[in-house]
């Protein structure tokens, strides 16, 4: 409340020893600085603070989440129905590994796979290659 009185052109009472003081709006320079790691908006009266730090979790969720979208993009590549069951083979290290490993049952759900191989992609696939952030898997998928 005394953010947006100041923020608005309005005074400010503090109590510096017992003493009460006022600082008109001649006194005062707002200025508004961001918190680390925070996103900060205002507008109308409303102030919105986002988190815009990155944690492990949510690093390998967007992993998944790309490589979903790429299986997916695969599987209309590779001129699948949609409702086609399939058996989804990738070759993955590090980061985007963990990302796979960690959101399996999602994966498989996502992109309809029976079955999510960890193993070099057959020749007889439709196989693909993906880079992410840094990491590079290569993807088969077979009807």
């Amino acid at each position: 409340e005394t953010g947006a009185r100041v923020a608005a052109g309005g005074s400010l009472s503090l109590e510096v020893d017992g003493e009460q003081v006022e600082l008109s709006p001649e006194e005062l320079v707002v200025e508004r600085v961001d918190a680390d790691g925070l996103a900060v908006t205002s507008d109308f009266g409303c102030t919105v603070a986002i988190d815009t730090r990155i944690t492990r979790d949510l690093l390998l969720e967007g992993l998944m989440r790309d490589f979903v979208r790429h299986v997916q993009n695969m599987r209309k590549e590779a001129d699948f129905n949609v409702n086609d069951r399939i058996t989804l083979f990738y070759e993955a290290e590090g980061d985007l590994a963990e990302a796979i490993d960690a959101h399996a049952d999602y994966i498989k759900t996502e992109t309809l796979s029976m079955e999510l191989r960890e193993e070099p992609v057959p020749v007889d696939v439709h196989a693909g290659e993906l880079k992410l952030g840094g990491h590079v898997a290569r993807i088969g998928v077979l009807k």
